[in-house]
């Protein structure tokens, strides 16, 4: 008898905005077109579950407890998570975590295979994210009509976490790379950061970069080492306030900001991949 295929779970941090939660059912659709129109969950580590399904089409987010339980409730037993994390996140490995210990506590386990993140460090040559950012980059640049070479920022979060922070250190380095000649300048920011010297590998900030030659002047494309709308990404947020600060401070300052990466097709690549992986794997061990 051949064993049913697990059902495939595509999980976010989560959000309290739609546009968020409405951007992973996207990315979950085209994930689900890659793999031959197998169904994809979209769920949430937190937050989705207290938007009102109003704003959602009239259909309620889950969150990733909340969908495992069901699905064991419905008799499923094994299950891949794919994590819609650009670096190695700790909230998400300990969320897994803490759903397998629920699960077992309740006497209805699953067998959960957990995919590896979108640029993890065990494959340094999957480029892929990389080339969807430059490849925003470059879209911007000819909407926008900017002159080349460009000057670039690649900006993410600011993480707690040194691996997580790699991760945009890596994306910036394969920009500047697939950028070559047409780029003059491409630079690393973060959004925020903790305090405390153990955390200044997020340094510059974003609002420091923008201060600083070469950015502090002309046209720089913002690259959007984001996944998702939400409150930091999302219209009106705070990478949105930082630019709006930045360039009423400077007037000859432009910054022309790139779409976001979740529904990119390279991305719901590199998720299939992920998914394809983590099935062939063994599962989470709980212990």
């Amino acid at each position: 008898m051949v064993a049913a295929k697990p059902r495939v779970l595509l999980c976010d941090n989560g959000s309290k905005r739609a546009a968020s939660v409405l951007s992973l059912r996207a990315a979950a659709t085209a994930l689900a077109a890659l793999l031959g129109g197998e169904a994809v969950l979209p769920v949430s580590l937190k937050y989705s579950d207290t938007i009102a399904p109003a704003s959602l089409g009239g259909v309620q987010a889950r969150t990733l407890q909340a969908e495992l339980e069901a699905l064991a409730a419905g008799g499923e037993r094994r299950a891949v998570i794919a994590p819609l994390f650009l670096g190695p996140s700790g909230a998400f490995r300990d969320g897994v975590a803490a759903c397998a210990d629920e699960l077992q506590r309740a006497g209805t386990p699953m067998e959960l295979h957990v995919g590896e993140c979108l640029v993890p460090a065990a494959l340094p040559s999957d480029d892929r994210v990389a080339r969807a950012l430059a490849a925003l980059v470059l879209r911007q640049s000819r909407a926008r009509r900017l002159a080349q070479p460009l000057k670039v920022v690649v900006v993410d979060h600011g993480t707690p976490s040194a691996s997580v922070n790699a991760v945009r250190a890596r994306l910036a380095a394969e920009v500047d790379e697939m950028l070559g000649d047409r780029a003059a300048a491409v630079g690393a920011a973060s959004m925020e950061r903790r305090d405390g010297e153990a955390y200044d590998f997020n340094e510059p900030l974003l609002e420091t970069l923008l201060a600083t030659p070469p950015f502090d002047s002309g046209d720089v494309v913002l690259a959007m080492a984001f996944l998702s709308p939400g409150r930091h990404a999302g219209e009106g947020g705070d990478i949105a306030q930082i630019v709006e600060a930045a360039t009423a401070a400077r007037p000859d300052l432009r910054v022309h900001i790139t779409p976001l990466l979740a529904t990119q097709s390279l991305v719901a690549a590199v998720l299939r991949d992920r998914v394809e992986a983590a099935a062939a794997a063994p599962p989470l061990q709980v212990e």
